[in-house]
């Protein structure tokens, strides 16, 4: 396994947001989170990715345990997280936010090239400051960053918060290309049908725990979940 959760606890202050929490992401893997708003979804990836540490379990991510890594030193190690809401320098350029996504390595002649392959808007609006980017087009940009740290495994957390559904298509046929070149995704999502399209297996979250594991399709097919998360009855 590239990533290992083995028994994750994360607290608020006295509040638990995550309880003795296990999952696993092959190499390779697209991996879908899925859950309701509350369910604790990004306090995962913030803990995977060492913004918040746990009060208690491992993450094991390419045979090291980070639990307390600090997050800088994860990203080294081939990890990129994109936030919630992208985290893009509104006050920078398109060109010199990508910049900062290879500040850990020497940005080679093509990683720009290959960037702006996967997304041509943005090749269009280097130039542009960022901040005045339409939402999927900070999207890309935020996904863009991401890749050229070169990661083993991507973070990605609400990749269509916001997004027109024909926006949000293009988004995650994207994600099945990033996939398909050799970096491995964890995709945390609360519109359910999409992520399970796109993903290998897929964890259901609920209040801090998982409650279904199951390859996506059998989760698509799954009574349970299509009555609670994908609108179906």
């Amino acid at each position: 396994m590239i990533l290992s959760i083995k028994n994750l606890s994360v607290n608020y202050g006295l509040i638990p947001a995550i309880r003795n929490l296990s999952m696993d992401v092959a190499p390779g893997e697209i991996v879908a989170l899925i859950g309701a708003n509350g369910a604790g979804k990004t306090t995962i990836l913030r803990a995977i990715s060492g913004l918040i540490k746990p009060a208690a379990g491992n993450v094991i991510f390419d045979g090291q345990d980070i639990a307390h890594v600090k997050p800088h030193l994860i990203v080294r190690s081939g990890m990129s997280h994109v936030p919630e809401r992208r985290g893009i320098f509104a006050n920078l350029t398109v060109y010199e936010n990508l910049l900062m996504g290879a500040y850990t390595r020497k940005l080679l002649t093509g990683d720009l090239e290959e960037v702006y392959s996967l997304f041509p808007r943005l090749a269009e609006r280097k130039k542009q400051v960022a901040g005045t980017l339409s939402g999927g087009e900070q999207q890309m940009l935020a996904i863009s960053r991401a890749l050229l740290s070169r990661p083993k495994l991507i973070l990605l957390d609400e990749p269509s918060l916001g997004l027109a559904p024909q926006i949000t298509k293009s988004i995650f046929e994207t994600i099945q290309r990033i996939n398909k070149s050799g970096t491995t995704v964890l995709l945390v999502e609360q519109n359910a049908q999409a992520a399970l399209k796109v993903s290998h297996r897929g964890y259901v979250l609920e209040v801090g725990e998982i409650t279904h594991s199951d390859s996506s399709q059998a989760l698509l097919t799954n009574d349970a979940v299509r009555k609670a998360y994908l609108g179906e009855h």
